[in-house]
């Protein structure tokens, strides 16, 4: 047996939306320990640090100054978080390219200890499989639950859940239909409707009017209710509810949006605009209607906070890349993004380079909480960083 000691402290960490130098240098050591167990158990991983001459030990703090430390975490100074020796070390590590994980299975233990495997939508194309091994899906239960506790968004009341996403009973291993019903937990559910259903042909289908139809019995009910589920199926909901002018639901609902607008782009709005119409039909409060953000391959929860910001949890780190020279660029400079967490053992997934484009916000989050908080500007082309990503070439050409 292995046992991942920072890991396993760094993943239980309270109150993560607040930055310390103790957390930082947690994080750090638990990066260290993840990157050296994924090069002994992982070929291909190996490989890649080989080539990029990068030595897990070297993940160590270069400066014991608590003093001097401290200049980097000033809550009104973000571009210092990322100035700071601990973060120089951790941007060193060496990412998977979230394209190439569409198309290779990377595991660092054997496929008997995956407890849990779970596929993305893979609207744009490709699935990528991702695997959870019975200690790592404790661990990303455990950051979820904690960033869910901060955020105030944990309750004990009996809710009604409208759940526009696909129906798990139907979805099976479909990553998103998993998250969101696992979100359930965080207020026990009364009573859970799926608006998307398997249908003629065995194709999804979305029925708005039964949707429409069983939000409005929640009315009646009086218990709060949260909508969790897909961006663009949820606005639709909105729109056919302004044609019977709203309705209002219990001020202590929420709307909890994820996954984007998938394959409806469309009709995409812009946020604000999503929100102040959302609000008006349903009757929640704005600061009750909060968006995530996430990635199959990369499995660590973000949530906006109430302030509609996307924060970065103490155990996970957001850098943005050039997409040409692959620099680390400073706030305010919009690339790709990469995401770090070490968390899972089982698959090799410790740093991603996405295919999404953003950048670190400059000003410190009004909200309170002092960790960075960053924008989702939008999907960078596939096909122009697949010399960004992991290649076939990389990883030994092991396709499975």
């Amino acid at each position: 047996m292995f046992n991942l000691i920072e890991t396993e402290k760094i993943c239980r960490i309270q109150d993560p939306l607040n930055w310390t130098i103790e957390k930082s240098e947690l994080f750090l050591n638990a990066c260290s320990e993840m990157a050296d167990f994924h090069q002994k158990h992982c070929p291909e991983i190996c490989e890649l640090y080989k080539k990029h001459s990068f030595v897990p030990s070297s993940l160590k703090n270069t400066s014991s100054d608590k003093k001097t430390l401290s200049q980097f975490y000033s809550k009104s100074n973000i571009n210092s978080f990322f100035n700071s020796p601990i973060e120089n070390l951790i941007s060193k590590i060496p990412h998977v390219g979230v394209t190439a994980m569409k198309y290779y299975l990377l595991n660092s233990l054997p496929e008997s200890d995956a407890v849990l495997k779970l596929t993305s939508s893979g609207t744009r194309g490709q699935k990528t499989r991702i695997w959870f091994d019975e200690k790592s899906l404790a661990r990303v239960q455990a950051m979820l639950e904690e960033l869910w506790r901060q955020e105030g968004l944990i309750s004990k009341k009996s809710t009604n859940y409208m759940m526009m996403v696909y129906d798990p009973e139907e979805a099976k291993d479909l990553g998103i239909a998993f998250t969101l019903r696992n979100q359930q937990r965080f207020a026990p559910a009364d009573e859970t409707f799926f608006a998307i259903k398997k249908g003629k042909n065995d194709s999804w289908e979305f029925d708005i009017q039964k949707a429409h139809a069983k939000l409005r019995s929640y009315i009646d009910i009086g218990k709060p209710v949260r909508i969790l589920g897909i961006t663009s199926f949820i606005y639709e909901l909105v729109e056919e509810l302004e044609k019977t002018g709203g309705i209002h639901l219990p001020s202590d609902s929420y709307m909890l949006t994820g996954g984007g607008w998938k394959a409806a782009d469309d009709k995409k709005v812009p946020r604000d605009y999503f929100r102040q119409k959302a609000s008006k039909a349903l009757g929640i409060p704005v600061e009750n209607i909060r968006d995530g953000y996430g990635m199959a391959e990369h499995s660590s929860p973000y949530i906006e906070c109430a302030k509609h910001h996307f924060h970065v949890p103490v155990y996970n780190r957001i850098y943005i890349r050039n997409p040409i020279t692959m620099a680390m660029l400073p706030p305010g400079e919009t690339g790709l993004i990469e995401l770090i967490t070490p968390f899972n053992a089982i698959m090799p997934n410790l740093s991603v380079l996405s295919t999404d484009m953003g950048f670190i916000e400059s000003e410190p989050c009004p909200c309170g909480w002092n960790s960075p908080t960053f924008v989702i500007a939008g999907r960078g082309g596939v096909s122009k960083h697949k010399g960004c990503a992991l290649t076939a070439a990389e990883i030994v050409r092991r396709k499975v």
